[in-house]
């Protein structure tokens, strides 16, 4: 983030800066592996990059306390009733829920610009989810009543976090769809589109290429039928895939079968 891009606070709001390093401390249980969960209907969320989110005051981004955690370390948990809000300022984090029978919803992964945090410091409640870095992530951290004290002062600040929920709405209406409409292939075809960007060449790739297992957690389906479909696209031309990376060369093969059930929804 530039210098151009600093995130200020209300006067009277500063606080001591510091970096903090959290480990990874896992609270899944016998839930770790994703073959021995029970799989239900999965829910992802487009991650919304909040690139510049201004706040009013003098304090920069610079002068707020930072909290590293490391790979696999838990940030937030249902039972959490800390009131730190975290801005991700570098790294991505897996949102999910796991119930006591080991049944597995993934819900988001949030990277750059996106809060942890932010619901249960607007209504109070715990966090319904975990929060999970995937890689080594650093984040800005807010206290409740700093992060509720720049919504109120800062109409500017507030907008933003308003349109970035409604994204994440916007984003759960149209998956509840995809989940009720869609087959098992054409849940593996807007994930993979999901997933994707385009290339040097202008072409779809996925890289680093996610496992079969973490396709079939994203989908709420079984590796095996996820490794049969692949194995078929892969035949048939629709896409290259390798160990690192997976290119789609039939865009047109997966949009049209999208279409033909969907309409014109766009793959949030």
């Amino acid at each position: 983030m530039t210098a151009s891009n600093r995130l200020t606070l209300p006067p009277g709001l500063a606080f001591e800066s510091r970096l903090d390093v959290q480990q990874p401390e896992r609270s899944r249980n016998n839930a770790d592996t994703a073959s021995a969960a029970t799989f239900v209907v999965i829910v992802m969320l487009k991650p919304v990059e909040i690139r510049s989110t201004p706040l009013p005051g003098k304090l920069s981004l610079d002068l707020l306390p930072r909290k590293v955690f490391g790979r696999g370390a838990i940030i937030k948990q249902p039972d959490d009733n800390s009131d730190s809000v975290y801005l991700i300022e570098t790294g991505k984090v897996q949102t999910f829920y796991i119930s006591p029978q080991g049944m597995d919803v993934v819900f988001s992964e949030l990277t750059l610009g996106d809060f942890i945090g932010d619901l249960s410091a607007i209504d109070g409640e715990l966090p319904f989810a975990y929060f999970e870095a995937k890689e080594d992530t650093t984040t800005v951290v807010f206290r409740r009543s700093q992060f509720l004290g720049a919504l109120r002062q800062s109409p500017q600040f507030a907008e933003v976090v308003a349109q970035t929920l409604c994204s994440r709405l916007r984003a759960v209406n149209q998956l509840y769809v995809e989940s009720r409409l869609l087959p098992m292939k054409t849940r593996l075809y807007t994930e993979l589109i999901r997933l994707s960007s385009r290339d040097e060449a202008g072409t779809l790739a996925i890289s680093p290429a996610p496992t079969h297992s973490e396709l079939a957690r994203r989908i709420a389906s079984q590796r095996e039928t996820v490794t049969k479909q692949m194995s078929h696209l892969v035949k048939e031309g629709v896409i290259d895939g390798s160990r690192d990376r997976i290119r789609i060369l039939d865009e047109s093969y997966f949009r049209t079968e999208i279409i033909n059930i969907l309409g014109t929804m766009n793959i949030r």
